[in-house]
């Protein structure tokens, strides 16, 4: 379960800016009373946070908790990051939070993170500020929700073409996941445009065309090493997929290596 700041709270901006460490500097030490949100565009930042070890490369973010003593028992490599300091935000375990730590494109927030920097050398309105602040912080969350989905979507290919003879059911995979079975679907269908059903029945296809081009198999032998318990199911789903019998494609790929 993730941990980070709440997107139900609007954040109020205080200050940031770019910062690069010189060759040896170590991070300062200190408490602070407002959440400060780092942004890595290159080198390696190292501090502890209440007493716990953190290293950032490039693109990754990190969220300093405000009132956590933050020191540099250790060097860090020339670090050139944005910091922002930030205020009314609450901490939560809850769904829907931005997580404490993540990854982000630099090509594509640098561009905000430079109008929030002349923002603020220009003095400008603290509404602008503010606003340029839940544009950062929107982006990143956005970000991690879909870096979440998608890692979720791979997990699920992965499981479900780990065995095609025996794969696991929605019920499994949603009681393994920790995820109804409805918000699986809609994930997988988001990242492969199918069912697990049908993705399922695809990979099966898949393996039942390289068998019968690189082996003597016998069709329905192949059908039973793809999963599927009968014959008649297999010839169904083949002819659809392959717009031909399992035999045909046989002997259309046997005429092409001749």
């Amino acid at each position: 379960m993730s941990f980070g700041i709440s997107m139900q709270t609007v954040p109020i901006y205080c200050l940031s800016a770019f910062r690069r460490f010189k060759a040896g500097e170590r991070h300062i030490t200190r408490v602070d009373g407002s959440d400060i949100l780092l942004l890595m565009l290159d080198g390696v930042l190292r501090f502890t946070e209440d007493g716990v070890p953190v290293e950032l490369t490039k693109g990754e973010y990190y969220i300093q908790q405000r009132c956590l003593p933050q020191s540099g028992p250790v060097a860090s490599d020339c670090p050139v990051y944005f910091y922002l300091h930030f205020g009314a935000c609450a901490w939560t375990d809850d769904a829907g939070c931005l997580p404490r730590r993540g990854t982000f494109d630099p090509d594509t927030l640098v561009p905000l993170l430079r109008e929030l920097s002349d923002a603020e050398s220009e003095n400008a309105p603290q509404i602008v500020k503010n606003g340029l602040l839940c544009s950062i912080l929107t982006r990143l969350f956005r970000d991690q929700a879909r870096n979440e989905r998608d890692a979720l979507a791979d997990c699920m290919t992965r499981r479900l073409t780990q065995d095609l003879q025996s794969p696991p059911s929605l019920s499994q995979l949603a009681q393994e996941l920790h995820f109804s079975e409805n918000y699986l679907i809609r994930i997988f269908r988001q990242a492969t445009g199918t069912t697990p059903h049908a993705y399922v029945n695809a990979a099966r296809i898949r393996k039942a065309k390289l068998l019968l081009s690189t082996s003597n198999i016998k069709a329905e032998s192949v059908a039973f090493e793809c999963g599927f318990a009968d014959y008649a199911h297999f010839y169904r789903t083949f002819c659809k997929q392959a717009g031909c019998s399992p035999r045909e494609y046989r002997h259309k790929k046997l005429a092409k290596k001749q």
